[in-house]
């Protein structure tokens, strides 16, 4: 949040220009401090705000203490005397002393214009970090610096796609990835403002707890979400608008400058068939993070980004960095070959693993494995629920059968043949079942343009083996 480099010059043209219209645009649209106030004014005068804060720059100048050289510049610009009469005005030796106290006036009133704009990133900044879902402790990363550079450079480069989307099972780290980037891009000037707005309608507390909303809210409907922008973003003049006119109006505003908007953890069918489409219209410049737990491959204009379970170095890493933050120096030293062994039953879910960590301080780790591996215990039970149940309901029986024996396809996935092998599916029937165990991110796809091969997560499996079949058998 340094200031503008080329702020000081800017400060020097302004004065300059005092009494003229036309004041430059850059570098003053890009600063934070001025767009605000031109959000505030009916008809923005970009003259008049750059002047206003200029004012307001001068008068902390006294304020500080530095009353003698924001005179010399309210003498110099303002009352547009020359050098000399301002030598002559203040009583200084020559017009040489008054250069000197101008030079050094506009390195500070550029200063206290940076300082300005800093306050009102880092205010900006708060009310963002205000709005997400790890508001106080967001958690450490592992495994996705690269997927993290490239959606913040997806979302700020200003071009199409303009929804962009995070895919992936429970768990797997979509929410605390979108955390991560708007908190990366929170103070650029990419966007006017960044919206987070939640559909999650269960999750699981950090004790392992399977949790539901009390309320039972419906799934996000697009005038809710409407609603939820309206009143988050500070539109208050949009609010009590029939519903129509607020959304012409609310996408005037969405096409005039560019907001990001994160729609966290859509869960259903109808949130995706409710909003996607309607997206759409609200877009160019505005752009949309959506993430959940269905691959959004097959919608035209959306970019698609599905997460991965984490390979076993970055697992052990996050293993041992959650034991050590709980003081469980037993297992942050252990030896890499007694963490191995939770990772090749729980996998790289970070979810998972994070649960496992807070169940080593009253059980053994080999005890910790056993019970994920037989699926025993409240825990463990509400953990696969979380991760798996909401999906498995969806699932016609044609999808249920091939997921069943994918734990039999080898680590790398398998090809068609294979899976029809094993499932004994006719070809229509199977790609159907693939298609719909893609879209729901309990199938990964994987290979090159001439192969394509199907695998599962570690934890996919697990579950299949052991926990599965308690469930009722209750097709879609």
């Amino acid at each position: 949040m340094e200031p503008m480099p080329d702020l000081r010059r800017a400060v020097h043209r302004v004065l300059r220009r005092w009494s003229q219209r036309g004041q430059e645009h850059l570098p003053w649209d890009r600063m934070l401090v001025v767009t605000q106030r031109k959000q505030e004014q009916p008809v923005p005068d970009h003259d008049l705000i750059v002047k206003q804060i200029v004012m307001e720059a001068l008068a902390e100048l006294d304020e500080q203490g530095k009353g003698e050289e924001a005179q010399v510049l309210r003498l110099r610009f303002l009352d547009e005397l020359t050098a000399p009469e301002v030598a002559a005005r203040l009583n200084l030796i020559t017009a040489n002393v008054v250069h000197k106290r101008q030079s050094k006036g506009l390195d500070s009133l550029a200063s206290v214009i940076g300082q300005m704009e800093q306050r009102a990133l880092q205010e900006r900044v708060d009310r963002i970090v205000e709005r997400l879902a790890f508001a106080d402790h967001p958690p450490l990363l592992f495994g996705v610096d690269e997927k993290l550079a490239g959606l913040t450079a997806r979302l700020t480069d200003g071009q199409p796609p303009w929804i962009v989307t995070v895919g992936g099972i429970g768990g797997i780290g979509k929410t605390s990835l979108a955390d991560a980037v708007v908190r990366r891009i929170a103070a650029s000037p990419a966007f006017a403002d960044i919206a987070w707005i939640s559909a999650r309608q269960e999750w699981l507390t950090p004790w392992g707890e399977l949790a539901e909303d009390p309320h039972g809210l419906p799934a996000l409907t697009f005038e809710g979400l409407l609603e939820a922008l309206v009143d988050q973003l500070g539109f208050q003049d949009l609010a009590r608008l029939p519903s129509d006119q607020r959304e012409t109006l609310l996408k005037t505003r969405f096409q005039d400058r560019p907001y990001l908007v994160v729609v966290d953890n859509l869960e259903t069918a109808a949130d995706y068939q409710a909003l996607v489409p309607a997206l759409h219209a609200l877009t160019r410049p505005t752009k949309f993070l959506l993430t959940g737990r269905r691959s959004l491959h097959r919608y035209p204009g959306v970019y698609s980004l599905e997460l991965d379970e984490l390979s076993e170095a970055d697992s052990l890493a996050l293993l041992r960095h959650e034991a050590a933050e709980r003081g469980l120096a037993h297992i942050a030293d252990a030896p890499a070959r007694d963490l191995v062994a939770v990772y090749q039953v729980a996998g790289g879910n970070p979810l998972a693993l994070k649960l496992l960590v807070g169940q080593m301080h009253l059980l053994s780790l080999p005890q910790v494995v056993d019970n994920l591996r037989q699926a025993q215990g409240k825990r463990i039970h509400d953990l696969y629920r979380y991760i798996y149940r909401r999906s498995w309901e969806l699932l016609n029986d044609d999808a249920r059968r091939v997921l069943a024996i994918m734990p039999l396809v080898a680590e790398s996935g398998g090809g068609l043949d294979q899976i029809a092998a094993l499932s004994e599916l006719p070809d229509e029937a199977l790609l159907a079942a693939l298609e719909q165990l893609v879209d729901l991110c309990l199938v990964h796809v994987r290979g090159a343009v001439q192969e394509r091969r199907y695998g599962i997560h570690r934890l996919t499996e697990t579950f299949l083996l052991k926990e599965v079949h308690r469930w009722p058998d209750e097709s879609p």
